[in-house]
């Protein structure tokens, strides 16, 4: 049984399903978000990972910006906003070793705009698979990560 705040992984899977925690003594309780009532919840999350390669091979800092820029403008006009973080990743390919900088655009939202935009998001995810020339894109959808297309 998971004990207190660091149960981590008991407090997570609970907060997904009507935040609840677990308190010291074992005891569920309802925890309530900083001035909940007067803010808007945007429990769905959804980001996608904006490589700097054309499939092994580093692009220019101005295709790399314009990859970031239409990333932000599609969630953005979409959801509402975004948050940019930047990153490294590395993956293997052909038995080698490939590093390359990334950015990871993410953004919230209610269930609602999310269904009315995911095919939105479908086409955009393979779109920009074909036209950055990369083998899969990785997104993260709800605390999952996922990679398109599916490895045969």
């Amino acid at each position: 049984m998971a004990k207190g705040w660091k149960g981590e992984s008991r407090r997570h899977s609970l907060a997904r399903r009507g935040i609840k925690t677990i308190n010291h003594s074992g005891n569920e309780r309802l925890l309530k978000a900083p001035l909940e009532s007067k803010s808007t919840k945007l429990p769905i999350q959804l980001s996608i990972n904006v490589p700097s390669t054309d499939y092994d091979k580093k692009i220019s800092v101005k295709e790399n910006e314009k990859r970031i820029e239409e990333t932000k403008i599609m969630l953005s006009e979409i959801f509402g906003g975004d948050t940019a973080v930047k990153g490294k990743g590395d993956y293997t390919s052909d038995g080698k070793l490939i590093s390359e900088d990334v950015v990871i655009v993410e953004s919230s939202m209610t269930k609602e705009d999310y269904l009315k935009n995911k095919s939105k998001l479908e086409r955009f995810i393979k779109e920009k698979q074909k036209s950055w020339n990369q083998e899969t894109i990785g997104y993260k959808f709800e605390g999952d990560f996922f990679i398109y297309p599916k490895f045969d």
